[in-house]
């Protein structure tokens, strides 16, 4: 199992170790290094080297800044063990990007994922921040007359993150993205948070489930291309029950809540699951599992088949 070390001075390592178990439940395989003031380099570095150690996996090492104490430790001993990769600039997009590959992917592909995700997640909203689309305007634009073509639909518990960002949208070519989430409707300062991830020039619409089931019968979704986004299944059943209905759909992020069971990395199906995309399937739809482009997914029926 790969581990990831974040190596930080003061309690910033904490902190987002913190932050990464609330937003993804996991912790086990992340170890936060300080260095306080008070801290002689010695004992840090023991730890370090402690740490390193221990990863028989290999280990992906955050830190804080390049030139600082915790950023010189790993560079000290990189020659020496060989099995860990430095990533500088450490933040919290960049560490919960790679989470869910940790098993999956190689340390370079890791460090390669954590980079671009780390860039992506810096921006100036001095310069890029407009007005708060409200619901109504929401609905508004969804009424526009036009030919729409749905590019891409998806189910991503993370919406929309890195990967749907730099790949996926460069697949579907959207000129909009439309979160379809009854609660993420209704929160007007996560709307612009979510506008501001968009690709530039790619407008971002969130709108309930009703408005969307509404807007594809009456044939009245934006111009384009579209790219459809579901945080999960239940979204996904009551857009159909509002009339949506979609060529193809796309699991490509469901967690683990306890009541799920891994069909595929990053896929987690329930029983209650199952009985959604079941329906979905006799509507017409296609239902496939792909987690990232550049990998190979599996049918619907093939991941059925690895439940118990």
């Amino acid at each position: 199992m790969k581990q990831i070390i974040i190596a930080t001075h003061g309690q910033y390592s904490v902190g987002l170790k913190d932050a990464i178990e609330v937003l993804t439940g996991a912790g086990d395989q992340i170890t936060a290094l300080t260095l306080r003031r008070e801290d002689h380099i010695e004992d840090y570095e023991a730890r370090f080297v402690e740490e390193i150690e221990g990863a028989e996996e290999g280990a992906l090492v955050f830190v804080d800044m390049i030139g600082g104490s915790p950023y010189n430790v790993a560079m000290k001993y990189q020659p020496q063990y060989k099995n860990y990769q430095v990533i500088s600039g450490v933040n919290l997009a960049m560490v919960v990007e790679v989470m869910e590959f940790l098993d999956q992917k190689s340390l370079s592909e890791l460090s390669h994922m954590a980079k671009e995700a780390g860039q992506k997640a810096i921006e100036d909203f001095g310069e890029r921040l407009e007005p708060v689309v409200s619901l109504a305007q929401a609905e508004e634009t969804a009424r526009q007359v036009g030919v729409t073509q749905i590019t891409l639909a998806r189910v991503d518990h993370r919406l929309l993150h890195g990967q749907v960002v730099t790949k996926w949208s460069k697949i579907a070519n959207p000129t909009a993205i439309i979160i379809v989430d009854d609660a993420l409707a209704q929160d007007e300062y996560m709307i612009e948070v979510y506008r501001s991830s968009a690709p530039t020039g790619v407008e971002v619409i969130v709108a309930p489930t009703e408005v969307i089931g509404y807007a594809y019968e009456h044939q009245t979704m934006p111009k384009g291309n579209v790219m459809l986004l579901f945080r999960d299944l239940v979204n996904v059943q009551r857009a159909y029950e509002a009339g949506l209905r979609l060529e193809r759909l796309q699991l490509g992020g469901i967690p683990n809540d306890g009541t799920k069971q891994m069909v595929f990395q990053a896929v987690n199906l329930s029983e209650a699951d199952v009985a959604i995309l079941n329906l979905v399937e006799a509507a017409g739809t296609e239902v496939y599992i792909q987690v990232v482009p550049e990998e190979a997914g599996i049918t619907f029926q093939e991941a059925k088949g690895k439940l118990n």
